[in-house]
Protein backbone atom coordinates (compact mmCIF):
# COMPACT_ATOMS: atom_id res chain seq x y z
CA UNK A 1 0.00 0.00 0.00
CA UNK A 2 1.55 3.24 -1.10
CA UNK A 3 0.71 6.70 -0.08
CA UNK A 4 2.27 10.11 -0.36
CA UNK A 5 2.34 11.09 3.51
CA UNK A 6 1.65 9.01 6.46
CA UNK A 7 0.61 10.32 10.20
CA UNK A 8 1.22 8.54 13.06
CA UNK A 9 -1.01 9.09 15.24
CA UNK A 10 -4.65 11.08 15.87
CA UNK A 11 -4.18 13.34 18.89
CA UNK A 12 -4.54 16.77 18.57
CA UNK A 13 -1.11 17.25 16.09
CA UNK A 14 -2.44 14.51 13.62
CA UNK A 15 -5.88 15.32 13.65
CA UNK A 16 -5.15 18.67 12.19
CA UNK A 17 -2.36 17.63 10.18
CA UNK A 18 -5.09 15.63 8.70
CA UNK A 19 -7.77 17.83 8.26
CA UNK A 20 -5.20 20.19 6.59
CA UNK A 21 -4.53 17.99 3.94
CA UNK A 22 -7.51 17.01 3.66
CA UNK A 23 -9.00 20.19 2.87
CA UNK A 24 -5.88 21.99 1.41
CA UNK A 25 -4.32 19.20 -0.53
CA UNK A 26 -6.87 16.55 -2.14
CA UNK A 27 -4.58 15.59 -4.64
CA UNK A 28 -2.40 14.06 -1.53
CA UNK A 29 -2.74 10.00 -0.95
CA UNK A 30 -2.40 10.56 2.86
CA UNK A 31 -2.65 7.28 5.91
CA UNK A 32 -3.32 7.81 9.20
CA UNK A 33 -2.38 5.25 11.66
CA UNK A 34 -3.65 5.52 15.22
CA UNK A 35 -3.21 2.70 17.90
CA UNK A 36 -6.64 3.70 19.56
CA UNK A 37 -10.37 3.54 18.62
CA UNK A 38 -11.98 5.71 15.83
CA UNK A 39 -14.06 8.89 17.52
CA UNK A 40 -17.05 8.49 19.80
CA UNK A 41 -20.58 9.36 18.77
CA UNK A 42 -23.08 11.49 20.89
CA UNK A 43 -24.12 8.28 23.05
CA UNK A 44 -21.57 8.10 25.62
CA UNK A 45 -22.82 4.75 26.77
CA UNK A 46 -21.48 2.72 23.37
CA UNK A 47 -19.01 0.06 23.15
CA UNK A 48 -16.42 2.54 21.60
CA UNK A 49 -16.67 4.65 24.69
CA UNK A 50 -16.28 2.20 27.00
CA UNK A 51 -13.40 1.10 25.04
CA UNK A 52 -12.15 4.97 25.24
CA UNK A 53 -12.21 5.08 28.98
CA UNK A 54 -9.82 1.88 29.18
CA UNK A 55 -7.44 3.58 26.77
CA UNK A 56 -7.33 6.91 28.28
CA UNK A 57 -4.36 8.57 25.48
CA UNK A 58 -5.50 6.74 22.49
CA UNK A 59 -7.62 7.32 20.15
CA UNK A 60 -9.49 10.41 17.67
CA UNK A 61 -7.98 13.73 19.25
CA UNK A 62 -5.80 12.11 22.21
CA UNK A 63 -6.11 13.02 25.36
CA UNK A 64 -8.77 16.25 24.72
CA UNK A 65 -11.40 14.01 25.32
CA UNK A 66 -10.13 13.00 29.09
CA UNK A 67 -8.61 16.37 29.60
CA UNK A 68 -9.56 19.82 31.50
CA UNK A 69 -10.90 21.11 28.08
CA UNK A 70 -8.34 24.23 28.51
CA UNK A 71 -6.94 25.77 25.58
CA UNK A 72 -4.13 28.15 26.21
CA UNK A 73 -3.92 29.61 22.60
CA UNK A 74 -2.23 32.81 23.08
CA UNK A 75 0.40 30.62 25.76
CA UNK A 76 1.04 28.32 22.94
CA UNK A 77 1.41 30.80 19.70
CA UNK A 78 3.79 32.51 21.83
CA UNK A 79 6.33 28.94 22.38
CA UNK A 80 6.36 28.35 19.03
CA UNK A 81 6.45 32.03 17.66
CA UNK A 82 10.24 32.05 17.68
CA UNK A 83 10.67 29.14 14.56
CA UNK A 84 7.59 29.60 12.15
CA UNK A 85 7.82 32.58 9.88
CA UNK A 86 5.39 34.66 11.35
CA UNK A 87 3.53 35.71 8.40
CA UNK A 88 3.11 31.39 8.36
CA UNK A 89 1.98 31.45 11.70
CA UNK A 90 -0.55 34.19 11.08
CA UNK A 91 -2.32 32.00 8.36
CA UNK A 92 -2.58 28.73 10.53
CA UNK A 93 -3.42 30.57 13.53
CA UNK A 94 -6.74 32.32 11.51
CA UNK A 95 -7.32 28.64 9.84
CA UNK A 96 -6.98 27.02 12.93
CA UNK A 97 -9.52 29.59 14.88
CA UNK A 98 -11.98 28.91 11.86
CA UNK A 99 -12.04 25.27 12.64
CA UNK A 100 -12.78 24.98 16.00
CA UNK A 101 -15.11 28.45 15.87
CA UNK A 102 -17.35 26.51 13.80
CA UNK A 103 -17.57 24.06 17.24
CA UNK A 104 -17.71 26.99 19.58
CA UNK A 105 -17.43 30.54 19.77
CA UNK A 106 -13.94 31.21 20.86
CA UNK A 107 -14.65 32.69 24.39
CA UNK A 108 -10.96 34.17 26.33
CA UNK A 109 -11.05 33.58 30.17
CA UNK A 110 -9.02 36.06 32.32
CA UNK A 111 -8.64 36.18 35.62
CA UNK A 112 -7.86 38.73 38.41
CA UNK A 113 -4.30 39.17 39.36
CA UNK A 114 -2.89 38.01 42.59
CA UNK A 115 -3.86 40.36 46.26
CA UNK A 116 -1.09 43.26 46.20
CA UNK A 117 0.34 41.43 49.52
CA UNK A 118 1.03 38.19 47.33
CA UNK A 119 2.59 40.07 44.89
CA UNK A 120 5.33 41.24 46.59
CA UNK A 121 5.82 37.84 48.32
CA UNK A 122 6.19 36.98 44.63
CA UNK A 123 8.55 39.12 43.92
CA UNK A 124 10.53 39.38 47.46
CA UNK A 125 11.24 35.48 46.75
CA UNK A 126 12.53 35.93 43.41
CA UNK A 127 9.89 34.23 41.44
CA UNK A 128 8.43 35.52 38.10
CA UNK A 129 4.82 35.67 38.02
CA UNK A 130 2.89 34.59 34.78
CA UNK A 131 -0.86 35.07 34.40
CA UNK A 132 -3.06 32.51 31.74
CA UNK A 133 -5.38 33.33 30.11
CA UNK A 134 -7.48 30.55 28.18
CA UNK A 135 -10.80 29.22 26.21
CA UNK A 136 -12.23 26.65 28.30
CA UNK A 137 -14.25 23.60 26.01
CA UNK A 138 -16.94 21.21 27.41
CA UNK A 139 -17.24 17.87 26.86
CA UNK A 140 -19.87 17.90 24.75
CA UNK A 141 -18.44 20.16 22.32
CA UNK A 142 -14.66 18.17 22.34
CA UNK A 143 -17.29 15.26 21.34
CA UNK A 144 -18.57 17.67 18.71
CA UNK A 145 -15.49 18.47 17.49
CA UNK A 146 -14.25 15.09 17.00
CA UNK A 147 -17.05 13.91 15.12
CA UNK A 148 -17.06 16.98 12.76
CA UNK A 149 -13.08 16.66 12.23
CA UNK A 150 -13.26 12.62 11.15
CA UNK A 151 -16.66 13.24 9.02
CA UNK A 152 -14.78 16.18 7.09
CA UNK A 153 -11.61 14.14 6.74
CA UNK A 154 -13.65 11.30 5.17
CA UNK A 155 -15.83 13.06 3.14
CA UNK A 156 -12.49 14.55 1.12
CA UNK A 157 -11.66 11.14 -0.25
CA UNK A 158 -7.78 11.46 0.07
CA UNK A 159 -7.39 10.59 3.66
CA UNK A 160 -7.57 6.80 5.16
CA UNK A 161 -7.58 6.70 8.63
CA UNK A 162 -6.54 3.53 10.75
CA UNK A 163 -7.52 2.82 13.70
CA UNK A 164 -6.75 0.18 15.80
CA UNK A 165 -3.57 -0.12 14.46
CA UNK A 166 -0.25 0.06 16.23
CA UNK A 167 3.18 0.99 14.39
CA UNK A 168 6.06 -1.55 15.29
CA UNK A 169 8.61 0.12 13.88
CA UNK A 170 9.34 2.24 10.21
CA UNK A 171 12.38 2.81 8.41
CA UNK A 172 13.59 5.16 5.13
CA UNK A 173 15.29 2.79 1.73
CA UNK A 174 16.03 6.02 -0.53
CA UNK A 175 13.33 8.00 -1.12
CA UNK A 176 10.15 6.08 0.85
CA UNK A 177 9.50 5.32 4.38
CA UNK A 178 8.05 1.36 5.08
CA UNK A 179 6.20 1.40 7.76
CA UNK A 180 5.67 -1.57 9.59
CA UNK A 181 2.14 -2.01 11.43
CA UNK A 182 -0.12 -4.44 12.92
CA UNK A 183 -2.70 -3.99 9.73
CA UNK A 184 -0.05 -4.73 7.56
CA UNK A 185 3.20 -2.76 5.95
CA UNK A 186 2.80 0.73 4.37
CA UNK A 187 5.45 2.61 2.11
CA UNK A 188 4.96 6.53 2.56
CA UNK A 189 7.03 9.03 0.94
CA UNK A 190 7.29 11.86 3.56
CA UNK A 191 6.10 10.70 7.30
CA UNK A 192 4.81 13.11 9.87
CA UNK A 193 5.36 11.74 13.53
CA UNK A 194 2.80 13.52 15.91
CA UNK A 195 2.10 10.30 18.95
CA UNK A 196 1.97 13.20 21.63
CA UNK A 197 2.23 12.24 25.11
CA UNK A 198 1.22 8.48 25.14
CA UNK A 199 3.90 7.87 23.07
CA UNK A 200 6.96 9.96 24.57
CA UNK A 201 9.16 6.70 25.05
CA UNK A 202 8.49 5.10 21.94
CA UNK A 203 9.10 8.28 20.29
CA UNK A 204 12.52 8.91 22.00
CA UNK A 205 13.66 5.13 20.67
CA UNK A 206 12.52 6.15 16.92
CA UNK A 207 14.84 9.86 17.12
CA UNK A 208 17.75 6.94 18.61
CA UNK A 209 17.05 4.46 15.72
CA UNK A 210 17.31 7.66 13.11
CA UNK A 211 20.61 8.58 15.35
CA UNK A 212 18.99 12.30 15.35
CA UNK A 213 18.70 12.55 19.00
CA UNK A 214 20.49 14.87 20.95
CA UNK A 215 22.03 14.93 24.30
CA UNK A 216 19.57 15.91 26.80
CA UNK A 217 20.78 15.83 30.75
CA UNK A 218 18.02 17.59 32.34
CA UNK A 219 15.60 15.98 34.16
CA UNK A 220 12.31 18.11 34.66
CA UNK A 221 9.73 16.26 37.57
CA UNK A 222 8.50 16.97 40.84
CA UNK A 223 5.05 16.89 42.66
CA UNK A 224 1.52 17.94 42.25
CA UNK A 225 0.38 20.19 45.10
CA UNK A 226 -3.17 19.90 47.04
CA UNK A 227 -4.48 22.80 49.13
CA UNK A 228 -8.08 24.00 50.07
CA UNK A 229 -9.02 27.36 48.04
CA UNK A 230 -9.74 29.25 51.30
CA UNK A 231 -5.83 28.92 52.37
CA UNK A 232 -5.03 31.10 48.69
CA UNK A 233 -7.95 33.27 49.22
CA UNK A 234 -5.69 36.30 48.40
CA UNK A 235 -4.52 34.56 45.35
CA UNK A 236 -8.28 35.47 44.12
CA UNK A 237 -8.47 32.31 42.13
CA UNK A 238 -5.50 33.50 39.99
CA UNK A 239 -4.51 31.60 36.80
CA UNK A 240 -1.08 31.97 37.42
CA UNK A 241 2.39 30.08 37.82
CA UNK A 242 5.74 31.07 39.30
CA UNK A 243 9.35 30.02 38.06
CA UNK A 244 12.50 30.83 38.97
CA UNK A 245 16.07 29.79 38.21
CA UNK A 246 15.15 25.71 37.19
CA UNK A 247 11.93 25.84 39.49
CA UNK A 248 8.51 25.96 38.05
CA UNK A 249 5.23 26.30 40.38
CA UNK A 250 2.10 25.98 38.53
CA UNK A 251 -0.27 26.97 36.63
CA UNK A 252 -2.94 27.37 38.95
CA UNK A 253 -6.03 25.13 38.77
CA UNK A 254 -8.75 25.94 40.99
CA UNK A 255 -12.18 23.33 41.68
CA UNK A 256 -11.13 20.21 40.16
CA UNK A 257 -9.81 16.78 40.98
CA UNK A 258 -6.46 15.25 40.30
CA UNK A 259 -7.04 12.19 38.48
CA UNK A 260 -4.89 9.17 36.83
CA UNK A 261 -3.62 9.75 33.58
CA UNK A 262 -2.70 5.96 32.22
CA UNK A 263 -0.15 4.63 30.56
CA UNK A 264 1.42 1.23 29.78
CA UNK A 265 3.41 0.45 33.49
CA UNK A 266 2.59 3.76 35.14
CA UNK A 267 -0.17 6.36 36.22
CA UNK A 268 0.64 10.55 35.94
CA UNK A 269 -0.84 12.74 38.19
CA UNK A 270 -3.33 14.82 35.97
CA UNK A 271 -5.86 17.74 36.80
CA UNK A 272 -9.54 18.00 35.82
CA UNK A 273 -12.57 20.64 36.43
CA UNK A 274 -14.43 20.97 33.38
CA UNK A 275 -17.21 18.79 34.72
CA UNK A 276 -19.37 18.66 37.58
CA UNK A 277 -18.21 15.49 38.88
CA UNK A 278 -14.70 16.50 39.52
CA UNK A 279 -15.73 19.67 41.16
CA UNK A 280 -14.02 20.32 44.50
CA UNK A 281 -13.07 23.03 46.71
CA UNK A 282 -9.20 22.23 45.88
CA UNK A 283 -6.41 24.20 44.52
CA UNK A 284 -3.63 21.80 42.54
CA UNK A 285 -0.34 23.12 41.14
CA UNK A 286 2.47 20.82 39.81
CA UNK A 287 5.76 22.17 41.50
CA UNK A 288 8.74 20.80 38.77
CA UNK A 289 12.01 21.21 39.04
CA UNK A 290 14.73 20.58 36.16
CA UNK A 291 17.91 18.53 37.47
CA UNK A 292 21.41 18.04 35.87
CA UNK A 293 22.02 14.25 35.69
CA UNK A 294 24.56 12.16 34.50
CA UNK A 295 22.49 9.82 32.17
CA UNK A 296 19.72 10.34 29.97
CA UNK A 297 16.90 12.15 30.89
CA UNK A 298 13.96 10.31 29.39
CA UNK A 299 15.37 6.98 31.17
CA UNK A 300 15.68 8.83 34.70
CA UNK A 301 11.98 10.78 34.36
CA UNK A 302 10.70 7.15 33.22
CA UNK A 303 12.51 5.32 36.27
CA UNK A 304 11.27 7.93 38.65
CA UNK A 305 7.73 7.63 37.26
CA UNK A 306 7.44 3.95 37.76
CA UNK A 307 9.45 3.73 40.94
CA UNK A 308 6.92 6.15 42.53
CA UNK A 309 3.92 4.28 41.11
CA UNK A 310 4.95 1.28 42.40
CA UNK A 311 5.36 2.88 45.89
CA UNK A 312 1.82 4.63 45.46
CA UNK A 313 0.17 1.01 45.00
CA UNK A 314 0.13 1.13 41.13
CA UNK A 315 -1.98 4.60 41.51
CA UNK A 316 -1.58 8.38 41.90
CA UNK A 317 -0.06 8.50 45.56
CA UNK A 318 -1.26 10.84 47.64
CA UNK A 319 0.69 12.12 50.89
CA UNK A 320 0.54 15.07 53.90
CA UNK A 321 3.53 17.57 53.08
CA UNK A 322 3.89 17.87 56.84
CA UNK A 323 4.66 14.34 57.06
CA UNK A 324 6.86 14.16 54.37
CA UNK A 325 8.91 17.03 55.75
CA UNK A 326 9.45 14.54 58.95
CA UNK A 327 10.95 12.30 56.86
CA UNK A 328 7.59 9.83 56.92
CA UNK A 329 5.84 8.25 53.75
CA UNK A 330 6.54 6.75 50.51
CA UNK A 331 7.93 9.22 48.64
CA UNK A 332 10.34 9.63 51.60
CA UNK A 333 12.46 6.51 50.36
CA UNK A 334 13.22 7.57 47.40
CA UNK A 335 16.57 10.32 46.92
CA UNK A 336 15.21 11.61 43.60
CA UNK A 337 12.67 14.12 45.28
CA UNK A 338 15.15 15.09 48.44
CA UNK A 339 15.19 18.32 47.61
CA UNK A 340 11.37 18.52 47.41
CA UNK A 341 10.93 18.69 51.49
CA UNK A 342 13.27 22.14 51.49
CA UNK A 343 11.79 23.01 48.36
CA UNK A 344 8.09 23.43 49.78
CA UNK A 345 9.16 25.11 52.62
CA UNK A 346 10.85 27.93 50.73
CA UNK A 347 7.41 28.08 48.89
CA UNK A 348 5.40 29.17 52.24
CA UNK A 349 5.87 32.77 52.07
CA UNK A 350 4.21 32.42 49.14
CA UNK A 351 1.71 30.06 49.83
CA UNK A 352 1.06 30.17 53.33
CA UNK A 353 0.04 27.23 55.24
CA UNK A 354 1.62 25.02 52.76
CA UNK A 355 3.23 22.52 55.01
CA UNK A 356 0.46 22.34 57.41
CA UNK A 357 -2.48 22.30 54.87
CA UNK A 358 -1.17 20.68 51.77
CA UNK A 359 -0.73 17.51 50.39
CA UNK A 360 1.18 16.21 46.83
CA UNK A 361 0.33 13.60 44.60
CA UNK A 362 2.53 11.99 42.27
CA UNK A 363 4.03 10.92 39.77
CA UNK A 364 4.44 14.33 38.34
CA UNK A 365 6.73 14.28 35.84
CA UNK A 366 7.75 16.35 32.35
CA UNK A 367 7.10 13.54 29.35
CA UNK A 368 8.46 16.03 27.16
CA UNK A 369 12.27 15.09 27.00
CA UNK A 370 13.60 14.40 23.81
CA UNK A 371 15.21 17.06 22.25
CA UNK A 372 16.35 17.28 18.26
CA UNK A 373 16.80 19.60 15.48
CA UNK A 374 13.97 20.60 13.24
CA UNK A 375 13.67 23.20 10.64
CA UNK A 376 10.88 26.10 10.11
CA UNK A 377 8.41 23.66 8.43
CA UNK A 378 9.00 21.09 11.02
CA UNK A 379 11.15 18.63 9.16
CA UNK A 380 14.06 16.74 11.08
CA UNK A 381 17.62 16.09 9.81
CA UNK A 382 15.76 12.89 8.49
CA UNK A 383 14.44 14.19 4.58
CA UNK A 384 10.56 14.17 4.26
CA UNK A 385 10.61 12.61 8.21
CA UNK A 386 8.72 15.55 9.96
CA UNK A 387 7.28 16.09 13.66
CA UNK A 388 4.44 18.09 14.95
CA UNK A 389 2.82 18.28 19.07
CA UNK A 390 5.19 16.75 21.63
CA UNK A 391 7.09 15.20 19.03
CA UNK A 392 8.42 18.47 17.94
CA UNK A 393 9.40 19.22 21.76
CA UNK A 394 6.65 21.75 22.63
CA UNK A 395 3.61 21.09 24.93
CA UNK A 396 -0.30 22.45 24.60
CA UNK A 397 -3.57 21.74 23.11
CA UNK A 398 -3.26 24.55 20.78
CA UNK A 399 0.18 24.16 19.69
CA UNK A 400 -0.19 20.81 19.02
CA UNK A 401 -3.09 21.69 16.31
CA UNK A 402 -1.36 24.75 14.73
CA UNK A 403 1.97 22.51 14.33
CA UNK A 404 -0.05 19.89 13.14
CA UNK A 405 -1.13 22.17 10.44
CA UNK A 406 2.40 23.46 9.87
CA UNK A 407 4.31 20.20 9.43
CA UNK A 408 1.55 19.21 6.76
CA UNK A 409 1.95 22.21 5.22
CA UNK A 410 5.76 21.40 4.93
CA UNK A 411 4.87 17.47 3.93
CA UNK A 412 2.78 18.60 1.12
CA UNK A 413 5.77 20.63 -0.68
Amino acid sequence: MNYDIGIIGAGISGVFAALRLAERHRHLKVVVFEFGPPPPNCLRQDPIHVKRRRRQLEGWLGCFPTGDGKIYLEDDLAKISGFIDGRKLRGIKEWFTSELGEIAALKETKTKLPAPGIQKAISDNGFDLKMHSYEQWSPDQIHQLAKTSADRIEAAGNVFLSFDTEVFSFTKTGRKFSVITSQGDFNCKRIILSVGRSGWRWVNSVFKSFDILQENKDAKYGVKVEMPSSALRDFHKAHCSLTKEGLEIGPLHWQGSVIQEDHDDMTIAAFRSNEERWRTDKVFFSVHRTIPIEQDACFYVDRIAKLSHLLSGDRVGREKIKNFTKGMGDLAMMPEYSWVGGTLQELEPVFPNIISRGYFHVPDIDTNTSKINVTSNLETEIDGLFVAGECAGIKGIAAAGLLGAVAAEGAAK
